[in-house]
């Protein structure tokens, strides 16, 4: 049998970083992954509204061949996902099959894994998240730097949100052009800026995995409004494209098609059971050491299956609310033709003032997604309902608030022998406690009543079902200790000598603030440790 340096499991946002990181150090690295894909299509010659004047097969690229975008999506938490991006939740159901009452959160099997349609919002964690997190502070520092100059990263130095977003901690590239409304609105908070700090409201602009210049084979992005649909000139950073990138040239293996179901430690080996899911063969694969990858819940599977368990492991996820308004100087105005459908402002409630406790808000515009998704939703028939919709586009925001979670002992996820393709499911349940949701409720006030004083006048708020922020962590919580179903913070499994755990499995607390960057940054420490007693 060939025992290979590495094997990592997954080929997402934190995969793709511990990959880079090894096979940069000269190891060698094979990735399994089960890599659903998608090819991309020709790129548009054309932007948003150009494709929508003149394009008479829009048809295909906006709803799909099939018209698979218009189906009912079962799962209460799918994204807006457009045709070209289904395949991201395909043939989960089969193959990772979760039951709850009360949790529904959405994973993928897909080259690239949920980094395919990942917002790239990237935020620096402030030393108080970190020192709840449980992770290395200074090597998590050192992560944000080494991820940032990997992927680029565009962002405002100098508002503030600034130190909110990456607090100058990391390298950046200019932030991208302001949409007209948004840059309206955040005019209009300038002027009030001391009102606003007053109570611990602060707003500007995202920091984003999207490149305003040139960076190595990626190119700059070009305000085409159709960042649902396609990604030309890889100016968004996907894993799936460094995955690629990284194959091509002959620095990692990456087999595709193969479910890891579980692992076996040995004395000087670890051997990887797996599941081709075309064939449905079983295969063993054979390492030295092995990382896996595979995002909270998907590693806590492989874990669990591994030991033989049905142990109940704690879990955690933002809570999350989208807020639809309407800013009232823009009704009626023309869109322009060139704009972005990436997060235009980010909001920053500080709660106590010295970033321990930070609800995030990150502003939208709407417009490529298309009028059917929220037309169905209005209390107007079609006609009158896209009448109205003409005029309150150029006006519309969508705010998603995301809220800070800590550990709440009711909430668990468990594998359960059950009669599916890999034997078992995954059951969860997940509750917000009541001094949790008035928390909630009482931040979503000030947020609300913070963008009625710019003239914003919100709709409604809805409150996804749990599980709808996409935000996961806390399965395997980090321990300094080598206690079972833990992670050192260096990464490595408890109770094995050669398991190391790159994703967010370990982490103790979500803050408000998105997760993705610091997961890579960890991810990045995670595989330098992994060297170390090589």
């Amino acid at each position: 049998m060939e025992i290979v340096d590495y094997i990592l499991v997954g080929g997402g946002c934190t995969g793709s970083i511990t990959a880079h990181t090894l096979s940069g150090l000269g190891k060698q690295v094979i990735v399994l992954d089960t890599g659903i894909d998608h090819v991309d299509t020709q790129f548009s010659a054309s932007d948003f509204i150009a494709k929508r004047m003149q394009d008479y097969t829009q048809s295909d690229f906006f709803l799909g061949k099939n018209f698979e975008v218009l189906s009912d999506q079962k799962h209460p938490n799918i994204p807006q996902q457009t045709a070209q991006r289904i395949y991201m939740s395909e043939q989960t159901d089969t193959f990772i099959p979760h039951f709850s009452k009360t949790f529904f959160p959405v994973e993928s099997l897909a080259f690239g894994g949920l980094g395919n349609g990942w917002g790239l919002g990237s935020y620096v964690f402030s030393t108080p998240e970190l020192i709840k997190t449980g992770l290395p502070i200074e090597k998590i520092r050192t992560g944000y730097k080494k991820t940032a100059s990997l992927i680029g990263i565009s962002g405002e130095s100098k508002d503030d949100a600034s130190r909110f977003c990456h607090n100058n901690e990391i390298d950046l590239q200019a932030t991208i052009r302001l949409n007209s409304s948004a840059e309206h609105l955040l005019t209009r908070y300038n002027k009030q800026q001391q009102t606003f700090h007053s109570k611990h409201i602060y707003i500007g602009r995202p920091s984003l995995a999207l490149l305003t210049e040139n960076h190595d084979e990626r190119k700059a992005y070009g305000y085409k409004d159709l960042d649902f649909y396609e990604n030309e000139g890889y100016s968004a950073f996907r894993p799936k494209h460094l995955i690629q990138k990284l194959t091509e040239q002959g620095q990692i293996q990456y087999l595709n098609n193969w479910l890891v179901l579980k692992f076996e430690e040995h004395e000087n080996y670890i051997s990887i059971h797996c599941l081709h899911t075309e064939s449905y063969e079983t295969n063993r694969f054979y390492a030295k050491k092995l990382i896996l990858a595979s995002g909270t819940l998907g590693t806590a599977r492989i874990v669990l299956r591994s030991k033989e368990s049905s142990q109940q492991l704690p879990i955690l996820c933002n809570a999350y609310t989208y807020m639809p308004m309407i800013y009232m100087p823009c009704i009626g105005v023309k869109h322009d033709g060139q704009q972005s459908g990436f997060a235009q402002l980010a909001l920053f409630y500080d709660k106590y003032g010295d970033h321990s406790d930070v609800t995030m808000a990150s502003v939208y515009n709407y417009r490529s997604l298309l009028n059917f998704r929220i037309l169905k939703q209005m209390p107007l028939n079609v006609v009158h309902g896209e009448q109205f919709l003409k005029l309150i586009l150029p006006s519309l925001f969508i705010a998603g608030i995301f809220h800070p979670v800590s550990f709440n002992n009711h909430n668990y996820i468990q594998l359960k022998k059950e009669d599916s393709i890999t034997g078992d499911q995954l059951h969860s349940h997940y509750e917000y406690s009541q001094s949790e949701l008035e928390d909630y409720k009482q931040s979503e006030k000030i947020i609300s009543s913070s963008f009625k004083k710019l003239k914003c006048m919100p709709l409604k708020k809805v409150r996804t079902p749990l599980g709808g922020s996409i935000h996961y962590s806390g399965s395997l919580p980090f321990k300094s200790t080598d206690e079972h179903y833990s992670i050192n913070p260096n990464g490595k499994l408890g109770g094995f000598k050669h398991i190391y755990i790159a994703d967010g499995s370990g982490i103790s607390y979500l803050p408000g603030k998105g997760l993705t960057l610091t997961l890579m940054a960890n991810a990045y420490q995670v595989a330098l440790n992994a060297l170390k007693n090589d």
